[in-house]
């Protein structure tokens, strides 16, 4: 049996451990919180980063494009063009026709001309012919639709002033982007237009 002074030493002893224990308990929930709390700001923070650089990387793409290094023959500008018309700016020109359904085509009704990706290749339309680009907009091919224009002599050169000249109102319109990612672009297309 307990006696009254035994009592008075011993429970308040207990009662300080269960205190203790019940507080360690108390931080160890908090520590867990604060850590889950942090894992999911960081994680909506890096989420929230990388679409960011995804849409400023397409959404600039021809900016970025008619900026970067480039062996001499390749024309990133106008890949870019193409590829990306869906998520460039792609304002009302007259003249200028966007058809994206199917593959992403770019029609010039003034010139009659067509520029379209089809099958990894760049194809433009003018005139009874279709020249065929590669994937870095280097001339590939010809494809003639009648007798008058086999005899069309093709100039490489002269073709992509036209391609220009016909599509340029639309690169003319590309902002300059408000964070300037230049060089993470460079490091992802630098290899593919050198």
């Amino acid at each position: 049996m307990i006696n009254t002074v035994q009592w008075f030493i011993v429970n308040p002893v207990k009662i300080r451990l269960e205190i203790r224990k019940k507080e360690k308990i108390r931080m160890q929930k908090r520590n867990i919180l604060v850590i889950f709390v942090g894992l999911i700001i960081g994680l909506y923070t890096v989420l929230g980063m990388s679409l960011f650089t995804f849409f400023n990387l397409k959404y600039h793409s021809v900016y970025y494009a008619q900026h970067i290094p480039h062996k001499v023959g390749t024309e990133p500008d106008l890949v870019m063009l193409v590829e990306n018309m869906g998520w460039i700016y792609t304002p009302e020109i007259d003249g200028i026709r966007y058809d994206d359904d199917g593959t992403n085509a770019i029609i010039n009704t003034k010139s009659k001309t067509f520029l379209t990706k089809s099958l990894g290749s760049f194809l433009y339309d003018k005139d009874n012919m279709t020249i065929g680009f590669d994937s870095t907009f280097r001339f590939d091919h010809v494809s003639y639709f009648s007798e008058e224009a086999k005899r069309t002599k093709v100039n490489e050169s002269q073709i992509k002033r036209e391609i220009r000249e016909d599509f340029s109102p639309i690169m003319k319109v590309q902002t300059k982007p408000l964070i300037n990612l230049q060089w993470l672009f460079n490091l992802l297309y630098q290899s593919r237009f050198n």
